[in-house]
């Protein structure tokens, strides 16, 4: 993978995160959520993610929710998977492959999202128009531990999200 294209594409996934994450909206739903320990919040997630992506001036489409096929040389045991996003932006070819994961434990939040790049790193992208990097953005409450950074083989960024306890990480 171009590391020129690697750099742009966590740019943009990135700023248009830090961008949904300032809203008021989504910060006061995330207060609730903290407020009244509701888990289990990331289909709405997605939902917000996606309709906040959708009515964004630097995308040109949002796919959700694609079903892709697994390499059976690579994946014995499942045929297919589904992939949260196909964000394409205006004026590229090629879409940005991108999932979602939520868990109140950042620990937890952190072990999804690795096991999802995993996962998706046996996709044969057949009929998908691709040649980037599977992102997956990643919500959790508290900060993750330094332990978490050294340990990971993926660059980690996890910034607050405003006036919560809550953080997203991309990898």
């Amino acid at each position: 993978m171009n590391i020129s294209i690697l750099k742009k594409d966590r740019a943009f996934i990135l700023q248009i995160s830090e961008e949904f994450f300032q809203q008021d909206n989504i910060i006061s739903k995330l207060h609730e959520f903290s407020q009244f320990g509701i888990k289990g919040w990331e289909i709405w997630l997605q939902v917000e993610y996606f309709i906040f992506l959708s009515n964004h001036p630097q995308v040109k489409k949002v796919d959700r929710e694609i079903r892709c096929f697994l390499d059976g040389r690579k994946s014995k045991i499942k045929r297919s998977a589904i992939l949260d996003f196909m964000i394409h932006e205006k004026n590229k070819t090629s879409a940005i492959p991108l999932e979602i994961k939520q868990d109140v434990s950042p620990t937890t939040c952190l072990r999804n999202m690795l096991s999802d790049v995993k996962k998706f790193g046996n996709i044969k992208y057949t009929g998908i128009s691709t040649d980037r990097n599977l992102w997956c953005l990643g919500v959790h409450l508290g900060q993750l531990k330094e332990e978490h950074y050294e340990k990971c083989m993926y660059e980690i960024i996890s910034n607050p999200i405003g006036n919560t306890n809550y953080f997203y990480t991309l990898i």
